[in-house]
C-alpha cells in the first residue's frame, strides 16, 4: 500500500508541473506573462518532470518485481507524462533545428540585410535589438548548410508588381502587414508562432535588376529568445516558395527566371 501511495504521488506530481507548463504557455501565448518568466517556467517544471519520470523508473521496476500492479501502472504513466515536456519540442520544432546556430536574426543579405522602419515603434523595451548583429551574425548564418537555402529570389517583374505579391503571400501566411509600399519594393509584417504565439518581424525588400526583373530579400527576427530553433528561416523559405510559385503564374513574358529546380532561388554574388 504504501508503495502504491507513493507511486500515485509521482503521477499526480508530474500532472502539476505540466499543467503549469501549459497553463504558462497559454500565458505567453495571451501576452500575459513575460517570456522570461515563463521560459524560468519551462525549464524548471520541465526539469523537474524529467527527474520525477526518472524516480518513476525504478518505482516501474519494483512494481513489476513485487507484482503491484497499481504502482507500476502509475509509474508507467509517470514515465510517460515525464517525457511530454521533450517529445512535444522535439515534434513541432524538429529535433534538427535544435542544433542550429544561436541566432534569432535571419537574412537572405547577411552583408547588407533590409532595415527595419515601422516596426521600430512596436517594439517594447526588453525586446532584441532591431539592429543586425554585424559580421559576427552574418558568419554563423553562412557557417552552417542549414541556412544556405536562405538566399534572395530574382523575379521577372518590376519592382512595384513583385512587392504587390509579396504583400498578398504574406497576407495569405497569416502575417500583419505593418508598412506596405509597392512603389519603393518595401513590406513590414509582424507574425506569430502557432504554438506559444512567439511575436517575430519580416521586412521584404524588392530591388531593380538590370534586366528589367527584381530581387527580393526577406529578414525575419525574433522579438525575444536568443536562439529562434530554425523558425525565421523557415518562414523565409515558406514565403519566398510561395512568391516564386505566385509569380511563376503571372501570364505573358513576365516570370521567374529559371533557377534551383526545388526553390526556383539562387545566390547572388
Amino acid at each position: 500500500m504504501t508503495h502504491w501511495h507513493w507511486s500515485r504521488v509521482l503521477l499526480w506530481t508530474q500532472w502539476v508541473l505540466l499543467t503549469a507548463i501549459v497553463f504558462a504557455g497559454l500565458a505567453l501565448r495571451f501576452e500575459l506573462l513575460h517570456f522570461g518568466v515563463v521560459f524560468k517556467v519551462f525549464t524548471y517544471a520541465g526539469a523537474g518532470a524529467l527527474a520525477i519520470a526518472l524516480a518513476s523508473l525504478f518505482v516501474f521496476v519494483w512494481g513489476v518485481r513485487s507484482h503491484n500492479v497499481r504502482a507500476r501502472s502509475n509509474a508507467l504513466w509517470s514515465v510517460l507524462l515525464g517525457l511530454l515536456p521533450v517529445a512535444v519540442p522535439l515534434m513541432t520544432v524538429g529535433k534538427d533545428n535544435f542544433s542550429v546556430p544561436r541566432i534569432h536574426d535571419i537574412s537572405t543579405d547577411t552583408r547588407n540585410p533590409p532595415e527595419y522602419r515601422a516596426i521600430l515603434a512596436l517594439r517594447k523595451k526588453g525586446d532584441n535589438s532591431a539592429e543586425y548583429g554585424g559580421e559576427s551574425v552574418a558568419r554563423l548564418q553562412r557557417g552552417v548548410d542549414v541556412y544556405a537555402d536562405i538566399i534572395p529570389l530574382h523575379v521577372h517583374l518590376p519592382v512595384t508588381r513583385t512587392t504587390e505579391l509579396a504583400g498578398e503571400v504574406a497576407t495569405d501566411l497569416g502575417w500583419k502587414l505593418v508598412s506596405y509600399q509597392p512603389e519603393r519594393g518595401h513590406l513590414e509584417a509582424v507574425a506569430r508562432t502557432r504554438l506559444l504565439g512567439f511575436t517575430d518581424d519580416i521586412v521584404v525588400r524588392v530591388q531593380a535588376e538590370d534586366d528589367g526583373g527584381s530581387r527580393v530579400d526577406v529578414r525575419s527576427s525574433s522579438r525575444v529568445g536568443v536562439s529562434d530553433l530554425g523558425a525565421n528561416a523557415k518562414r523565409i523559405r515558406v514565403f519566398l516558395e510561395a512568391l516564386h510559385l505566385r509569380a511563376k503564374s503571372v501570364p505573358s513574358n513576365a516570370s521567374i527566371r529559371p533557377k534551383s529546380r526545388s526553390t526556383g532561388i539562387r545566390w547572388v554574388g
